[in-house]
């Protein structure tokens, strides 16, 4: 399409028992971008559901499964049903129950290998035991327990204490640290704990004790090892099924968010929102169909809507076209949307960001590694560059293009001697006389073919300069702006300024002309249009005063007006001999490469050194010169082309999507 496409605003009324299906729909379909919403405080089921996503979550990390952002515009999308919700809190028992036994397994492994520490240093020290509470954070218990309270005791200390029965009448040495003293001492009180002091031989227990400690130690690891394969087999049996369950929840999460920010009465939502004109009939049809004909609604010109009308609200901008224009939607996005009811930039962004990348860039091999980067990025090949896969179309197209100048300028990974033989083929064919190259961008081939290509970029400048002035005047003058539209350097007069002084230049440059009586007189009478822009604009729309800020500010703008005119056109068109300038460097940036490799030829294992040469030149420039040449393309179409006419941005169409989670 030419234009932005058309909107509509559309008003549905419709019973609560239906809100969650026909808001799955619309998410599902991602044809209706909400308004009009309010602030109110949000529903417990959202906050359920907020809750279930968080613990979902978190077992899904636990258990080490990815969560990687999913397309479900092939899976049935769904709030969740009671089953799921079931089927939820299930696997989160399960779950939460390995979670808190790993975790107390930990503790124990921590407190057991720090316990052990301390008693190996004392013990090669020899200390006795009544001593070594003195200097360690440990704390020691000796004394009498009946024998049976001690399952119980050694149940409640488990991995804050180590008990070491010492013989069968119930003496026992406990070790614990210093901050588990309280509930030691709780414990034993509990239990009926006699203490007795330590004997002078109670250090003799040291060596048991810390085979105690080894064999507890080992107890533990072995537990651990086994929850891991329990954890395995969780994994293995749920991975699936926590997936999805967390799409449905995020799903049903997304739909209580949204309805938090609906009017609604008892009994009803009221839901208002812009759809696209193309999807306006199917998406009134469907609605009606899901609800059983329970649903009212209306459908607004956006000139009807106030909110517009008063510029409070301004309409969002869609772009309809093909997916090879889709493609480049970003960098168009990128600078800003168009107004609504605008002329869609992005095909002719598309036509000429693929033609001057492949001027600067034009070499068969490096071109055809592009194509096969965006072939990669395409089919998901490589995981980490998944997000750029709406540019995958780009790379394969700027790829294409970039091994069509190839062929052109006889490169093929920066050699200029590879192609030749095919290169006097295809020249034979074309001008009947064999040649090495169809185009040499090199001065020794002869001044006049580089000034003729220099000459051929400045054209492609001025197609596109024009084509911003031409957007930019019908633009302007389809939102009734006069003074932009037509009395201002971007408008009819500026572009007419622009036109009349490249047909002068082109006439005394390539013709050899000269200057007529009637040229200046011509060129002087638009500059003096355009100084008076504002008030001709004023006068012609019957506004008054003719000028608002007073004559001297009137004046000093018009000056400024007239001489940035002049200076704005120069800048505009010598800018694009950069086009040239970057094509000429890659040229000789590929000759460096090769006379460098040329003069390894003395050097022992030259024939290593000179492939090595050759495949890091060209891993430069694909790279380095690659990067630096989008920059330059994208930066003609900022400076050169949007700046006529994107003077104020649009608000891109973002309806409500329930497609990626």
């Amino acid at each position: 399409m030419i234009f932005t496409e058309k909107m509509r605003k559309v008003e549905l009324l419709l019973l609560k028992r239906d809100i969650n299906r026909v808001l799955e729909y619309l998410g599902v379909e991602r044809c209706f971008q909400v308004s009009d919403t309010v602030e109110k405080e949000k529903g417990e089921q959202f906050f359920k559901y907020q809750d279930l996503l968080r613990r979902l979550k978190a077992s899904m990390e636990f258990l080490g499964i990815p969560y990687v952002e999913q397309d479900l515009r092939q899976k049935e999308i769904h709030s969740p049903t009671k089953e799921d919700l079931e089927l939820s809190e299930r696997i989160l028992e399960k779950t939460s129950q390995l979670l808190e036994r790993e975790k107390s397994l930990l503790e124990q492994k921590l407190s057991l290998e720090s316990t052990l520490q301390e008693v190996r240093i004392f013990q090669r020290m020899s200390f006795p035991l009544k001593e070594l509470e003195n200097v360690t954070y440990l704390v020691y218990r000796y004394g009498s327990l009946p024998q049976s309270r001690l399952p119980e005791v050694e149940k409640n200390l488990l991995g804050r204490a180590v008990i070491l029965a010492l013989d069968p009448s119930g003496k026992v040495l406990i070790v614990a640290t210093k901050k588990g003293r309280f509930a030691l001492e709780t414990e034993l009180k509990k239990a009926e704990f006699r203490e007795l002091p330590l004997p002078e031989s109670a250090k003799e227990l040291t060596p048991r004790l810390v085979e105690d400690l080894e064999n507890n130690l080992q107890q533990v690891k072995d537990q651990l090892k086994r929850i891991e394969s329990e954890k395995k087999e969780l994994k293995q049996t749920f991975f699936e099924s926590i997936l999805l369950l967390y799409e449905i929840v995020e799903v049903g999460f997304r739909i209580e968010e949204l309805k938090g920010h609906l009017e609604q009465t008892e009994h009803a939502f009221r839901l208002s929102g812009w759809i696209p004109e193309s999807f306006l009939k199917k998406t009134v049809s469907d609605l009606d169909t899901i609800t059983e004909g329970r649903i009212a609604i209306r459908v607004y010109e956006p000139e009807e809507v106030p909110s517009v009308r008063e510029g409070k609200e301004k309409i969002p901008v869609r772009l309809k076209h093909s997916k090879f224009f889709q493609s480049f939607d970003g960098i168009v996005f990128a600078y800003g949307a168009p107004l609504y009811g605008s002329i869609d930039p992005t095909p002719i962004v598309a036509v000429f960001f693929t033609l001057l990348f492949a001027i600067m860039f034009g070499d068969l091999g490096q071109g055809f590694l592009i194509f096969l980067f965006g072939v990669l990025v395409s089919k998901e090949l490589i995981p980490q560059l998944k997000n750029w896969k709406k540019y995958a179309l780009v790379f394969k197209t700027v790829g294409v293009a970039s091994m069509v100048t190839g062929v052109l300028y006889g490169s093929c990974f920066a050699s200029e001697r590879l192609l030749v033989p095919i290169e006097r083929v295809l020249t034979k064919l074309v001008f009947g006389t064999p040649r090495d190259r169809f185009i040499s961008l090199m001065p020794t081939e002869g001044i006049d073919r580089l000034l003729a290509f220099f000459g051929f970029t400045l054209a492609i400048g001025a197609v596109i300069n024009s084509l911003g002035l031409i957007i930019n005047i019908f633009n302007k003058i389809h939102q009734k702006d006069l003074h932009r539209g037509i009395f201002s350097k971007t408008g009819l007069v500026g572009a007419l300024f622009f036109w009349y002084s490249l047909a002068l230049g082109i006439r005394i440059i390539v013709f050899k002309g000269k200057i007529l009586s009637f040229d200046l007189p011509i060129l002087f009478v638009l500059l003096v249009l355009i100084f008076w822009g504002e008030p001709l604009a004023r006068w012609i729309e019957g506004k008054r005063p003719l000028f608002p800020e007073g004559i001297f500010p009137f004046f000093m703008e018009g000056i400024v007006e007239v001489l940035e005119s002049v200076s704005y056109y120069i800048s505009n068109s010598v800018s694009f001999l950069r086009v040239g300038a970057f094509a000429l460097s890659h040229t000789v940036l590929s000759l460096i490469v090769f006379q460098i490799a040329e003069l390894m030829q003395s050097l022992p294992g030259s024939l290593f050194f000179q492939a090595l040469i050759v495949l890091i030149g060209n891993a430069l420039i694909l790279v380095l010169e690659g990067l630096i040449v989008t920059i330059q393309v994208i930066r003609l179409h900022y400076y050169e082309f949007f700046s006529k006419f994107f003077t104020e941005s649009g608000t891109p169409f973002k309806p409500f999507d329930l497609t990626h989670a």
